[in-house]
């Protein structure tokens, strides 16, 4: 674990957001990467702080991308937590205990179309307030399942994204895999849907691969790479049958961990290039709908935000492509102030880290700027933990996808039909 890049300089103190909540060093990169170093001439000094505070990391990329160093200390934490797995399930901070208890379901639930149909119906029992309290005791569902579940959609979809075949073009300009995801596949189907029907409109063939799987993301940023290096291989297999030029995926934690899948297989002779030529191929959806000829339309007066997703603009470097996208479909942005800080998703870091998350939940609540109409964000964690906190009043905005918000627009000026 290579930690001497770092030359505790403190710029990234601003950026980290469990800092800007806590104000120790502690809870800080720079003091992350001080534990780190600590703990590789002297494994004893690993107290139950020190785990917490290396536990308490969003792994939001926010450090990384303001470090004049260039110290990945979000992936240092994911190889420390896989190496300290073991000891972190003895001892380890509660989160991480709820981490471990909750992975074999998640595998279940998110590994398989038969996992994701039966997360389907669970989503659905947990709008039901008296099931889903039920449902809440579950050794392995965390209480604050039971506050996330207000941020799920009115409607939850009884079949799965996968399940629809593309629509053969007369004259395609290329071919493109839409990554369908574990929750956007489940969950928020009809954003897969609609994100298809934006790329045809394109000009684009797509393909929905029945047998791609979950990117990974959750197991590898709980520091369970092995699982996430399985599905790994089947989605690149997937990918090489599919026939596409390109992977569209419309999930920014998705998109981050996708374009990050050579370093799983690092050394492998078989495997590293594979994944290499796969994460190559990896477009998040926002990006390439921005330079496909889509048509533009009228402005409208309806102001909307945007948040911008820690692994799209941190992870991935993209902000203005969200934009230029919804300005085309013809929407106005009124900019949200810090629109890149983490609002406390992370993954199932609201689930396993309630208290952290509330806190960073209720100033990016607060940031929203007044009269807008919908809050944009292109991550299914963010989505469900931002319409969360905003349920309770009525005369709060949306939390939607921009695909959603764009293919909406679109539909209505008639450029495509219902949806599918």
């Amino acid at each position: 674990m290579d930690t001497g890049q770092c030359v505790h300089c403190g710029l990234c103190l601003s950026a980290c957001p469990t800092y800007q909540v806590t104000g120790l060093e502690a809870e800080s990169p720079r003091g992350r990467i001080f534990l780190l170093e600590r703990l590789q001439d002297d494994p004893s000094v690993l107290n139950d702080n020190a785990m917490r505070a290396l536990d308490d990391c969003l792994d939001c990329r926010a450090c990384e991308e303001v470090c004049p160093a260039h110290v990945g200390t979000g992936h240092l934490v994911e190889a420390w937590r896989a190496e300290a797995a073991p000891l972190l399930m003895e001892r380890g901070p509660e989160a991480m205990k709820q981490f471990r208890r909750m992975t074999r379901p998640m595998g279940f639930f998110l590994g398989s179309p038969q996992g994701l149909r039966w997360l389907q119906r669970m989503a659905r029992v947990m709008q039901k307030p008296g099931i889903g309290r039920w449902i809440s005791r579950l050794k392995f569902v965390p209480a604050s399942a039971q506050g996330l579940a207000r941020g799920l959609p009115k409607q939850i979809p009884h079949r799965l994204s996968r399940t629809v075949k593309p629509r053969p073009l007369s004259h395609p300009r290329g071919r493109a895999m839409l990554f369908s995801g574990c929750i956007m596949d489940a969950i928020y189907a009809e954003t897969n849907w609609h994100t298809q029907d934006l790329l045809e409109l394109g000009g684009l063939e797509v393909t929905v691969p029945e047998q791609q799987r979950c990117c990974g993301a959750l197991h590898l940023h709980g520091g369970d790479p092995d699982q996430a290096r399985r599905w790994a291989m089947e989605n690149i297999i997937a990918f090489e049958q599919s026939g596409a030029a390109t992977v569209v995926v419309n999930a920014a934690g998705c998109g981050s961990t996708l374009k990050e899948y050579a370093e799983l297989f690092r050394g492998d002779p078989n495997w590293e290039p594979r994944a290499r030529r796969f994460e190559e191929a990896v477009e998040d959806a926002t990006a390439i709908l921005a330079r496909l000829d889509l048509p533009a339309l009228p402005s409208s007066e309806d102001p909307i935000t945007l948040q911008d997703p820690c692994h799209l603009s941190h992870g991935q470097g993209i902000r203005q492509e969200p934009r230029q996208l919804l300005m085309r479909a013809g929407y106005r942005i009124q900019e949200m102030k810090d629109s890149d800080r983490c609002c406390g998703s992370a993954g199932i870091y609201n689930l396993t880290h309630p208290e952290m998350a509330q806190a960073l939940l209720h100033r990016k609540v607060q940031d929203i700027p007044a009269g807008v109409q919908w809050v944009a964000a292109a991550n299914p964690g963010c989505l469900m933990h931002m319409q969360s906190g905003l349920s309770d009043n009525p005369r709060a905005p949306e939390v939607v996808h921009p695909i959603d918000l764009v293919w909406t627009a679109y539909r209505d000026a008639g450029q495509i039909g219902g949806t599918s």
